[in-house]
């Protein structure tokens, strides 16, 4: 073979390569979401009219306070988790300084992740959302594994029956997939994604970027 023809198939293997890379590329980007804290804007979004963004979801925190973020989250995603955990041990250390507005993105790649956010919304019905979803995330590779009713118990929700019915019913996970209509029609990056008073970030957030965050928030 001549080093013409040589050069000209090498020249083709790269092309077929370099296309198979791409297709490869945009199967994934269209098929599968974001994974859990790689995604990252490269600076915050300004999110309009966010309040009524707020007006759905768990409250966690004072309703007084000056700044609202709205967590849109996955109990299934690792850096979710470790967010989850610096709020809530800011919150316990500044309680009036921010709430927490809880609304659920589950992601496809969690299978357990509708059924978490659904069981999480049942034990709110009866008061206990803040400890079930406490709960979630620190016992996060117990999910689909322990029964949803033994989280329950462990929350503290007195009526595991009702809690039962309502986790087999199709309200509270209608809610679930309500909050991630939601999120894809924010377009969000993937989880977590917290809107401040407004501003939009995504992505795995340490405690410094979040202190730094609610300090800029107006």
């Amino acid at each position: 073979m001549s080093t013409k023809n040589i050069v000209s198939n090498l020249a083709t293997g790269l092309m077929v390569l370099c296309a198979l890379a791409v297709t490869g590329m945009a199967v994934r980007n269209n098929f599968f979401p974001p994974n859990s804290g790689q995604a990252r804007e490269q600076g915050p979004r300004t999110i309009r009219n966010w309040k009524q963004y707020a007006q759905t979801g768990a409250a966690l925190g004072s309703a007084d306070a000056p700044v609202t973020i709205v967590e849109f989250s996955d109990f299934q995603c690792p850096f979710c988790a470790g967010l989850s955990k610096t709020i809530r041990d800011m919150q316990a250390r500044q309680p009036n300084r921010f709430r927490v507005v809880y609304r659920h993105f589950p992601l496809a790649q969690h299978t357990h992740a509708v059924a978490a956010g659904t069981a999480a919304e049942c034990a709110g019905e009866q008061g206990r959302f803040a400890e079930y979803h406490d709960l979630l995330f620190a016992n996060q590779d117990s999910i689909g594994e322990r029964p949803w009713a033994r989280f329950a118990t462990a929350a503290g929700v007195a009526d595991t029956i009702a809690f039962n019915r309502c986790v087999a019913g199709p309200a509270a996970r209608a809610r679930v997939e309500a909050d991630a209509r939601t999120a894809a029609k924010l377009e969000l990056p993937g989880t977590p994604s917290l809107i401040v008073n407004g501003r939009l970030y995504s992505g795995a957030i340490s405690e410094a970027e979040l202190d730094s965050m609610i300090s800029g928030a107006r």
